[in-house]
């Protein structure tokens, strides 16, 4: 073999590749598929809303949307997930934990009423109730993350301030949050309208009121129904 014609592998120079570039584009294709779900969601609702309408929507083929969801009530099930994850958030270490609950509280009064998030949790439960898979999955696949977060930060507020809390035990901190957020949604699905601060704040001061060491603990809860 004639050396002087042979090039060292080291110095050979390939063309560069951008192993990064296919998953941005797919990257991409999810947001736009996710962002367009919601879009049409809230333009046409769900029952007229398709997959056809969203691809088009999202400028991405038919076959794309269908290599990564099922249906639409799949990629509505992203879309909560997602949204949850981005935007039902608790306050980063407020003063209290009365001020701590009673932030969460009206935030998830808005996501509930006045967002997005809320239209779209609405019209899944509206399926999930005509199908049980739908519940299954929205209870396992995304609630049920929701409810682990909130209990960790639930746990977090309670031992922040100037007299923390005892920590939580699990069946304690679902019966808080039930106090909390039950009253948050009823109002949604029966009004659709928020709660006033006031309301809120007796809300979360009768949810703290049986923990006896609660720096909430001299407020005036709920008054007893009358006889």
């Amino acid at each position: 073999m004639d050396e002087q014609h042979s090039t060292p592998r080291s110095d050979i120079e390939l063309p560069e590749r951008h192993p990064k570039a296919v998953p941005r584009r797919r990257e991409a294709a999810r947001v736009a598929v996710l962002r367009a779900a919601g879009d049409l969601l809230t333009d046409l609702g769900f029952h007229a809303m398709t997959v056809s309408a969203i691809a088009e929507r999202a400028g991405v083929a038919k076959q794309t949307i269908y290599r990564r969801w099922r249906s639409k009530v799949s990629i509505l099930l992203d879309v909560l997930e997602e949204d949850l994850r981005d935007g039902a958030p608790w306050p980063p270490r407020a003063e209290d934990a009365q001020a701590s609950l009673e932030h969460h509280t009206t935030h998830l009064i808005h996501v509930f009423t006045q967002s997005s998030t809320g239209h779209v949790l609405f019209a899944l439960i509206g399926h999930a109730l005509q199908d049980p898979a739908t519940a299954a999955t929205l209870r396992g696949q995304v609630l049920t993350r929701q409810l682990q977060y909130d209990r960790a930060r639930l746990g977090d507020a309670l031992t922040s301030g100037p007299v923390p809390t005892p920590v939580l035990n699990r069946h304690d901190a679902d019966q808080l949050l039930d106090l909390t957020v039950g009253p948050a949604f009823y109002r949604a699905f029966m009004t659709g309208q928020p709660m006033d601060p006031g309301f809120v704040k007796r809300l979360t001061v009768a949810a703290l009121a049986p923990r006896h060491d609660s720096p909430c603990a001299g407020v005036r809860p709920f008054p007893g129904p009358s006889r």
